[in-house]
């Protein structure tokens, strides 16, 4: 193509109006449902964190599981395995209790289960041994915290070795 030809061509030089990018009302509707979107979310988080137990509570109650059933453990290992019965499993029980077995005025370690079979404990928790073997018992330990909900629960197996 000649230049005389080019010249005799107008070129448009006006951008198409598709191309331009977003109009405001565009931009404005998509704040206004990001917006939405975004105070969905934040209602539905705060409710599960109101409704969680507190961090520090949990932290607290699973310190004093751990700390009774490792006197429980220890109870274990002082008695044997034939004398570690219902009846001496715990160390904590009356009248002998321990220092250690003290906690918190708001919390309270439930007292704990022990399994030997079938059966359930005292607050409800299903046997987790081995199908009542007789060369395993099982202990659990929950500790309840100030609201008076389970914040931490805690099961052993022990085992005749």
């Amino acid at each position: 193509m000649s230049d005389v030809a080019r010249r005799g061509r107008q070129i448009s030089v006006i951008a198409r109006r598709g191309s331009a990018g977003l109009s405001l009302v565009e931009v404005i509707v998509f704040i206004v449902v990001t917006g939405l979107v975004l105070a969905g979310l934040v209602l539905g988080m705060s409710g599960a964190v109101r409704t969680a137990p507190e961090p520090r509570a949990m932290h607290q109650g699973l310190q004093l599981a751990q700390g009774r059933m490792e006197l429980i453990l220890e109870q274990r290992n002082r008695l044997g395995f034939g004398a570690f019965t219902g009846a001496t499993f715990d160390p904590c029980v009356p009248p002998g209790g321990q220092e250690a077995c003290a906690a918190p005025a708001t919390y309270t370690v439930v007292a704990p289960c022990f399994y030997t079979g079938a059966g359930t404990c005292g607050f409800g928790a299903a046997n987790p041994c081995q199908g009542g073997d007789v060369n395993y018992s099982c202990v659990r330990v929950r500790v309840t915290g100030p609201d008076g909900t389970t914040v931490a629960e805690l099961d052993a197996m022990v085992a005749n070795y």
